[in-house]
């Protein structure tokens, strides 16, 4: 396997990158105000970066690097069934977080597949499966992202599904879990960068409503998520030749502070593409210990 490969991810232009909170909404893309602020919406345009091959990385690990590469096939036979993912996958994923965590409660209610240009998102609120475009964020993410941020809170999100806070939590976690479905992904595999290396110098919080379909848990309610600018500390890393039965778990929230111990991520197109156009699943699990 090659060592290091030159990827294109768009980044948040560096002026930007330390600015006041800005708001994105899908939801109404065309009533969007003009403001400087606006420009926080448009990436930097693509730019190069080192991938190094995380099968080398040696000190990777979840709590380490904030990513883990975990070998669990799964017994879900057709991801498109939306019912047998909700009813099997998440329990899949569920259980490895309990593992990877050690957390007495999890909860996850949504996943989104993910192919060239749309994605289809399961369960959430209704527990159906809705397709949307790239108007919606569909397709794959080649904008460099963190999940979550220290602002976020679980009270609303899990009040949508009747659930609330448990009482005796000493520490939160959220884990994002991506697998291929496709028999490979490395024509448009997924970056991760190694949170130690990210630091708040690099980021805008940006606060996204109307992402995905209506169906999806945080469409309405806004997520809070970071923006990242490209920075010559930073590492990044991803698993060549992943196969459906690998499943990348990147910790995407820690009561302990997002900012290194979270990893930005983001989609780019293989400069040596191989296979068939990436399919992918992803979910997220909330942990509490």
């Amino acid at each position: 396997m090659t060592n290091t490969v030159a990827a294109k991810m768009n980044f948040l232009p560096a002026a930007l990158a330390g600015g006041p909170v800005y708001h994105m909404d899908f939801r109404t893309p065309a009533e969007e105000p003009e403001s400087a602020g606006s420009e926080a919406s448009e990436d930097a345009g693509p730019t190069e970066v080192a991938v190094m091959n995380a099968h080398e990385h040696v000190d990777a690990g979840l709590h380490v690097s904030g990513f883990e590469l975990v070998h669990s096939p799964s017994a879900v036979t057709d991801f498109y069934d939306c019912e047998l993912v909700m009813d099997t996958y998440y329990s899949e994923c569920k259980a490895i977080a309990q593992k990877l965590t050690g957390a007495h409660t999890t909860f996850t209610f949504d996943h989104i597949i993910r192919e060239p240009g749309q994605q289809y998102s399961g369960g959430g609120i209704d527990g159906s499966m809705r397709k949307t475009g790239v108007e919606r964020g569909g397709g794959y993410i080649g904008s460099v992202h963190m999940d979550y941020t220290d602002n976020t809170t679980w009270d609303k999100y899990l009040a949508l599904h009747g659930e609330r806070v448990p009482e005796d939590v000493n520490h939160v976690y959220a884990l994002n879990f991506w697998r291929p479905l496709s028999p490979s992904v490395d024509d448009n595999p997924l970056a991760v960068c190694d949170a130690r290396s990210v630091q708040v110098s690099d980021l805008l919080e940006t606060v996204v409503y109307g992402y995905g379909a209506e169906n999806y848990s945080w469409h309405d309610i806004g997520i809070e998520t970071f923006s990242v600018s490209a920075a010559e500390h930073q590492r990044w890393y991803y698993y060549p030749g992943m196969t459906p039965d690998d499943v990348l778990v990147i910790k995407s929230f820690d009561t302990d502070g997002v900012i290194g111990t979270t990893c930005p991520h983001a989609s780019f197109a293989h400069p040596n593409p191989k296979g068939e156009p990436r399919r992918s699943i992803e979910l997220r699990v909330l942990c509490f210990c």
